[in-house]
């Protein structure tokens, strides 16, 4: 009888032992939410799915939604303080928004050192608030550096290292009929490409568009000769291009343009490139290239924007958990891994300069040497940075101002009031 009851304590004890070890490894449910982008999208799965092989205690699901949907998705479910989604894919400029409400958890202190200490300052600016950073930075967002050319439109002519060069070799290349063109030298006119290529081109020149008090400065001189010979290239007398890219909804992006043998160069960051491999059939090498794009002025300086990050809802339940895997993707590895897949530059210093980066991906080498040289754009919208520069400078090549003067005065009270 003894024996009996010794051994249904035994029996008694080790279930209970087997019941608290389930319960202390309890599975943890991270949900993400991130916008549909396939390439992306798969690669951000397979890094999940090696996450969790060494996690086994932490399960990841992702929802990804039409980008139109995703930022107000992402707005709503913040305003609200909905804790459905752990980890939101954040574009950085949003930060400015969100971050100072307290609606994003800030990361946890050991990784956000090593951010500090490792990743380009332009990476995660947008994202920093009150001496806290408020997402992961997954990318060197860069518009400006890089130019596509289209090798068949090209020929025998050799690529331009020299702003005079471009122009020059831009004109040559223009083919149009009539009013129409068939093939557009050098297609800038984008949502980021005249805003950027204005910025740059005032910076390479030794200036600002900032004043000393942070407020806006775009009618110095270097400003409004930036400003004229851009403005050059769409209404002078040999034009280069139009407007079309900001003014005709549903036209093709520039740089499908160029893989589709409408456009011969196209200032732009690297990750349009899996576009004309992907979607056009076209080879990097033969069909186009990429390479340095000239600078207008004597100096090498451009602003960058904080890109793509990963950032955690305040309100999640999970934040632990969350903060481990954010810390997993920081590695240089899988930071590597993710950047490679989806034609990024790394956010990371280490990892953008590195050989192997450049072996892996080796459209980046006209970019990596320059990364220093940028300048964190700007604490603000950038959205409405660029609508205000984008706006003014399509009204000026449509006769809306008497002067540049005129013009660039409207554009510099338009930018100030989003500071």
């Amino acid at each position: 009888m003894k024996k009996k009851v010794s051994c249904i304590l035994v029996l008694a004890l080790f279930a209970a032992m087997i019941s608290a070890i389930s319960a202390s490894a309890e599975t943890t449910k991270l949900v993400i939410w991130g916008h549909q982008e396939e390439v992306w999208n798969d690669n951000y799965q397979k890094i999940a799915d090696d996450f969790m092989a060494e996690n086994p205690d932490i399960q990841i699901s992702f929802e990804f939604f039409p980008y139109d949907d995703f930022e107000a998705k992402v707005q709503t479910s913040l305003i609200s303080k909905n804790s459905d989604c752990d980890i939101y894919e954040m574009w950085g400029g949003w930060g400015i928004d969100y971050a100072p409400t307290g609606c994003l958890d800030p990361i946890a202190d050991e990784v956000a050192e090593e951010i500090r200490a490792e990743a380009f300052p332009s990476t995660y600016g947008a994202m920093e608030y009150d001496g806290k950073i408020y997402a992961l930075p997954l990318e060197f967002n860069i518009e400006c550096g890089g130019m596509v050319v289209n090798l068949h439109l090209l020929g025998d002519e050799p690529v331009p290292t020299t702003w005079d060069e471009l122009v020059a070799a831009a004109k040559k290349g223009t083919v149009r009929n009539g009013s129409e063109f068939d093939v557009r030298g050098f297609d800038f006119v984008g949502w980021d490409g005249v805003a950027y290529t204005f910025a740059e081109m005032i910076m390479s020149q030794g200036a600002s568009y900032f004043n000393e008090d942070g407020t806006f400065n775009v009618t110095s001189p270097e400003a409004k000769k930036a400003f004229e010979a851009l403005a050059d290239l769409v209404i002078g007398e040999e034009p280069v291009t139009d407007l079309e890219g900001l003014t005709t909804a549903g036209a093709l992006e520039n740089f499908q343009k160029l893989f589709a043998d409408q456009a011969l160069f196209v200032p732009h960051g690297p990750w349009v490139l899996a576009d004309g491999i992907t979607t056009f059939g076209l080879e990097y090498g033969t069909d186009f290239d990429y390479v340095p794009l000239p600078w207008f002025g004597d100096e090498v300086a451009f602003p960058a924007e904080t890109g793509w990050c990963f950032s955690i809802n305040a309100a999640s339940k999970n934040k632990e958990a969350a903060n481990r895997f954010l810390d997993y993707l920081f590695s240089d590895e899988v930071l590597m891994e993710n950047n490679v897949a989806c034609g990024q530059i790394p956010s990371k210093k280490s990892v953008a300069t590195s050989d192997e980066y450049l072996e892996k991906f080796p459209y980046a080498k006209p970019l990596v040497d320059i990364l220093e040289k940028s300048t964190f754009i700007g604490y603000f919208n950038t959205d409405r940075f660029k609508e205000a520069i984008d706006n003014t400078f399509v009204d000026y090549c449509s006769g809306v101002y008497e002067s540049s003067d005129a013009a660039l005065a409207d554009m510099e009270a338009k930018l100030n009031e989003i500071l």
